[in-house]
């Protein structure tokens, strides 16, 4: 990975407002906040996103299952006295220059000719055709980069049409998540952007709820919406027609937060290894608790797809054979609603209360919700973090005696019932991978990584968006590190990465010191390092 655009000092304004926690000054312009190098700066990472089943067809209303991925993108955001626009996109090679007058100016315009729709993200049909003229980017470029940058600048006319006082900010983006593998890269970046301007600009108040071990913040669920609103937006422009699911896993994140008298459960209950959701636009979101304990693997083919060309290709083929693909999404989302099913096992209630919060309204797209920690991605072996089942099965047996005869006897059942899931989950993926490559998004790649992992009796999904990207499989509970290690050795040798990484955890969050990565710049060399090898 790469450092690019740097942390020197900009001299600026001295903000109105302390670091996340503090209330936004009544009286000062809500862009003199201490986003400056002297104070730290305004540091946001969001996870990235694993669907498990129901790509493609959650695009037209039907049921997924997904969870955020411990895998991070990361923006560093510093206000300028020079009177200059920066963005610096590393692993996209993008370094580019605005002048912060011409955003002045067009905001001033909008202002005059376009009343603000408060509830409502910023209009694409009124936005886009400035964003193209002012960032330099022709209709016909669609290449990443020019996406990325088109999606920045829709953003930050967004906010400027709503708070024309600003001053000029320098951003920074790096990835842990690797981009254009169908690990939600687009959503993660639209969504990181989106809160650091909208936060710099007073639109949203500072975080104030404590979302991980470090104690980074995030922001009340009211909040958060904003942000999957705006992300959401942003984010269709680089893919085109979006479900909204990416930018949901990412704000929001999938894990159960519980720390003293605030008690919030957005998408997944602590399971072995974390939290996962049941998403289908226009309905509330339902997160599964009491996951099984089962792990899974990710494979980058190493083969970048195109979401936008690999939508539209789900489109043609839906317009050729309505009746046929239209019958393909409903197996897929009976796919999906069985897995739910499948996945979701309720707690008993210890205390007698009833489940409260067991899903999280849905407004509009539909939002996610969550929390997570970095892990290691080094390798397959598996890892145990503090995010851990809070009651076993075994606990609600034999009264809870964990070394009692009905406490063996209950795990020795719990360790059949997970491998009749791992069984049944295999066959799931199998079928959907076949539908997958039925409506047009296959690969010889992952059809290669496929076979590779039939072999071991596993049966992988694509996930995402197809067309190459990342592949993902369950694994077979207690299977030996010998074995683990075979896998990824094969596979290795075909040229594919693979890693573990633990699925749930926190979605955006305000880092509360500068994180790890922007410490020391990395030569640009660099910058294709396997996302299993970053710690």
């Amino acid at each position: 990975m790469v450092v690019i655009g740097g942390d020197q000092a900009l001299d600026s304004p001295s903000g109105s407002t302390s670091r996340a926690g503090s209330s936004v000054s009544a009286t000062a312009s809500p862009m003199h906040r201490n986003t400056t190098s002297q104070h730290g700066g305004l540091f946001v990472s969001a996870p990235g996103k694993i669907i498990l089943f129901g790509e493609h067809a959650v695009v037209y209303g039907r049921t997924a299952i997904a969870g955020s991925i411990d895998l991070r993108t990361y923006v560093s955001l510093y206000t300028s006295a020079d009177g200059r626009i920066y963005l610096s996109l590393p692993d996209l090679g993008v370094e580019k220059t605005w002048m912060l007058k011409d955003l002045l100016k067009a905001a001033d315009r909008l202002a005059a000719e376009y009343p603000i729709e408060e509830d409502q993200p910023p209009s694409l049909e009124i936005l886009v055709p400035i964003a193209r003229k002012l960032s330099g980017s022709c209709e016909d470029q669609c290449g990443v980069q020019h996406l990325a940058i088109l999606a920045f600048w829709y953003l930050l006319l967004g906010v400027a049409h709503r708070k024309r006082d600003l001053l000029a900010v320098k951003a920074t983006v790096r990835f842990k998540l690797p981009s254009c593998v169908g690990l939600g890269s687009s959503g993660a970046y639209c969504v990181c952007i989106a809160t650091s301007l909208l936060q710099t600009a007073g639109l949203i108040p500072p975080p104030s709820i404590v979302a991980d071990e470090q104690g980074n913040l995030t922001w009340e669920e009211d909040h958060l919406d904003i942000i999957r609103k705006w992300a959401t937006a942003a984010e269709s422009l680089i893919h085109g027609r979006a479900s909204g699911l990416d930018a949901a896993v990412c704000t929001f994140g999938s894990h159960y937060r519980d720390y003293g008298y605030q008690s919030f459960t957005h998408l997944g209950y602590v399971g072995c290894f974390g939290g996962v959701a049941s998403f289908k636009p226009g309905h509330r979101i339902e997160h599964l608790k009491n996951l099984p304990d089962l792990r899974v693997i990710l494979v980058n083919s190493k083969v970048e797809r195109n979401t936008a060309r690999m939508v539209q290709t789900v489109k043609e083929r839906l317009k050729k054979f309505p009746e046929v693909v239209d019958a393909m999404f409903g197996s897929i989302d009976a796919i999906s609603l069985d897995a739910a099913k499948i996945l979701h096992r309720p707690l008993l209630e210890e205390n007698g209360g009833g489940d409260t919060g067991s899903t999280v309204q849905e407004n509009g797209l539909g939002p996610f919700g969550g929390n997570m920690v970095e892990q290691d991605h080094h390798s397959l072996q598996p890892t145990r973090t503090a995010s851990v089942r809070s009651s076993s099965l075994s606990s609600y047996v034999g009264g809870g005696k964990r070394n009692s005869s009905a406490s063996v006897i209950s795990a020795t059942s719990e360790k059949g019932e997970n491998v009749d899931t791992f069984s049944k989950l295999n066959d799931l993926c199998r079928i959907n991978n076949q539908l997958l490559i039925a409506l047009g998004v296959g690969h010889p790649k992952v059809d290669l990584i496929c076979t590779t992992l039939a072999r071991y009796g596993i049966h992988p999904k694509m996930t995402g968006a197809g067309g190459g990207g990342s592949v993902f499989a369950f694994l077979k509970p207690n299977t030996p590190q010998t074995l683990l290690d075979m896998i990824d050795g094969e596979l290795r040798s075909h040229g594919f990465e693979v890693w573990q990484p633990p699925l749930g955890g926190p979605g955006v969050v305000e880092h509360q010191t500068r994180p790890e990565l922007f410490q020391t710049p990395v030569s640009s060399t660099q910058c294709s390092t396997p996302a299993s090898k970053h710690k």
